[in-house]
């Protein structure tokens, strides 16, 4: 299971009642970066590879690969429903870390058709993995293998190496801790499912991460930081009524393009939209755009984007990823992430 897809599941656990389940957001994302070590001799050790070719991960040592510090911090608004969420993980640093942020991106300020095709597998046995890996597959929701998933996977379970605090919340610092009933996730004070109450969550703020892993593991004093962007609202189109009490959605055609308005534009950034209706054949139209506060999706790619006539099935999911960094003693890798993704109904009109 991937670092994202293991957080997001925790975090809207609590709210699969209120939410047909959210993607793991994949397509769209980098890895936060990350310095290895406590000094510059470290530092230059995790920077460079000195394995033979089988280990040639940049910063990756199969012999001591160090620890791992994964955080996510941010809001998912769907079903016209905002949720803040703060939610972690510390566990041993993998191979496969080091690949998943050379996923190819879409050029900015264009969109693709994604078809929904039948993977390719990347392994056919563990005898194409690393020692330490096994060629495993992904599940779907049933909990049954995705055929063409498989990749080299490093088996590992998050580990609880004592708390770390997290400083720029309107709240105040809260502390994340390990919590067995998330699976061993971290949550604040090491309890509920990482959600968090309405206006916890700071904008346009640098969050600092301090953690001391008192030599656990080889885990000791580690720092980072997290720039959460100003916040984004779609201002345009306005949100209607569906038909059903307490839903919204906005209208769109798959005759004419679809102009996107937002604030809390952040322009050192980007966004990505996606749109895929109910009567899409798997395919979904995914645009990567500069984050200015405006962009319109081409009616070509709106007529390809099977929006149906049940706006409860056509979804624009608007995700904005942003990456900080940390360092430490034994910490070799950071996926510091600051998340904002709004999941919005799509009504079809002639």
């Amino acid at each position: 299971m991937s670092r994202r897809l293991l957080l997001m599941l925790v975090v809207l656990g609590a709210a699969i009642a209120l939410c047909a389940g959210c993607g793991d957001g994949s397509s769209s994302a980098t890895d936060g970066g990350v310095d290895g070590g406590g000094d510059a001799s470290t530092d230059a050790d995790a920077d460079t590879d000195t394995d033979s070719d089988s280990d040639s991960d940049a910063g990756f040592n199969p012999d001591d690969p160090g620890i791992n510090l994964t955080l996510m911090i941010g809001s998912v608004y769907m079903m016209n429903t905002p949720i803040e969420l703060a939610t972690g993980i510390l566990w041993t640093t993998a191979r496969e870390d080091f690949d998943e942020a050379d996923a190819e991106e879409i050029p900015l300020d264009t969109c693709i058709l994604d078809t929904g095709e039948t993977p390719v597998p990347e392994c056919d046995g563990n005898e194409d993995c690393a020692p330490e890996q096994s060629c495993l597959p992904e599940y779907d929701d049933g909990g049954e293998p995705i055929p063409g998933t498989e990749s080299c996977v490093t088996p590992r379970d998050p580990m609880d190496l004592g708390p770390f605090t997290v400083d720029g919340f309107e709240t105040g610092p809260i502390t994340l801790a390990y919590n067995a009933g998330q699976s061993g996730a971290y949550t604040p004070d090491g309890a509920g499912d990482g959600t968090l109450p309405t206006g916890t969550v700071s904008y346009d703020v640098t969050y600092t991460i301090t953690g001391d892993g008192g030599g656990v593991e080889g885990l000791g004093a580690y720092e980072g930081e997290l720039y959460v962007a100003p916040a984004m609202s779609l201002t345009a189109p306005p949100l209607v009524e569906m038909g059903m009490e307490g839903m919204y959605g906005i209208e769109a055609s798959t005759a004419a393009e679809l102009a996107l308005e937002w604030t809390g534009e952040n322009p050192d950034g980007d966004i990505t939209l996606t749109i895929a209706g109910g009567q899409s054949d798997g395919t979904s139209v995914v645009c990567r755009v500069a984050d200015d506060g405006a962009f319109t999706i081409p009616a070509d790619m709106m007529a390809q984007s099977g929006l149906g006539a049940i706006a409860f099935f056509n979804m624009l999911t608007i995700d904005r990823r942003g990456t900080g960094h940390a360092s430490g003693d034994g910490l070799t890798f950071g996926a510091i992430e600051a998340v904002q993704t709004s999941i919005i109904n799509v009504i079809k009109v002639d």
